[in-house]
């Protein structure tokens, strides 16, 4: 299931059934919320996804992750809906082999302009002009987990994720050539995609980057030793595509 916004005033237009995998459909002026595969919510008049202030729909999203998943305790998750949300990337750090940050999101902080648009926080495709291949990178920033763990941290994990392909094609209105008399509307399109495809890689650190171990979509990874300082890392290794990250979160 995958719920449907609009883009300027995040009210909620409708809730679908998630389309088949490879399956496009064109999504001007919309971004959609993924919902976590046997998530149990009402979505109603009542629901909103703006303010996120513990009771909107992300957050309930959120916490009905967890409880599909009893032996943990504690979820951090992240929608990338707005500025705010993008204080929780770190856009100056290195991948976990020391890969040079390589996304292509909004600005949260800083003396430039601000802004987020849902759906559009990418990793570019891999590419070589510097002779060293240097896949699309994002690093989270570091959360402390120490604080609702007693100071103890944690040494299970489970990793959450959703990733979407789109594709924007061209606005065209030309009196010239072959395309003369055309004019024709530039359309994004979402296409649903494999959660763990071939050219995508993410990873998990607990100790702020010092170490890292690759992780799967919900797949518990044991860390062996506790420590409470949380990133993950995502890399798009693919020659042409780039990967758009909706949301993500870890458990523990």
């Amino acid at each position: 299931m995958r719920v449907i916004a609009d883009l300027a005033s995040f009210d909620i237009i409708q809730v679908e059934k998630t389309p088949e995998l490879g399956e496009a459909n064109t999504f001007n002026g919309r971004f959609a919320l993924p919902v976590p595969d046997g998530a149990s919510v009402d979505v109603d008049d009542s629901t909103y996804i703006l303010p996120q202030d513990g009771g909107d729909l992300a957050t309930q999203l959120a916490q009905n992750l967890l409880a599909r998943f009893p032996m943990y305790s504690h979820i951090v998750y992240n929608f990338l809906l707005e500025d705010a949300d993008i204080a929780d990337l770190d856009l100056t750090a290195t991948g976990p082999a020391g890969q040079a940050t390589r996304v292509i999101t909004g600005r949260g902080i800083g003396p430039g302009t601000l802004g987020q648009a849902p759906n559009t926080t990418s990793l570019p495709p891999q590419h070589t002009i510097l002779g060293v291949p240097q896949p699309g990178c994002l690093v989270t920033d570091v959360v402390d987990i120490g604080p609702v763990t007693g100071g103890a941290g944690a040494d299970e994990f489970l990793a959450w994720w959703y990733i979407w392909e789109f594709d924007t094609t061209h606005d065209v209105a030309s009196d010239y050539g072959v395309t003369a008399g055309d004019n024709t509307p530039a359309s994004r399109d979402i296409t649903e995609t494999d959660q763990e495809p071939s050219n995508f890689e993410v990873y998990i650190s607990h100790d702020n980057g010092a170490n890292w171990t690759p992780i799967g979509h919900i797949e518990p990874t044991d860390l062996i030793t506790f420590n409470t300082q949380v990133r993950m890392a995502f890399l798009n290794t693919s020659a042409s595509d780039r990967v758009y990250l909706a949301a993500y979160a870890f458990m523990f």
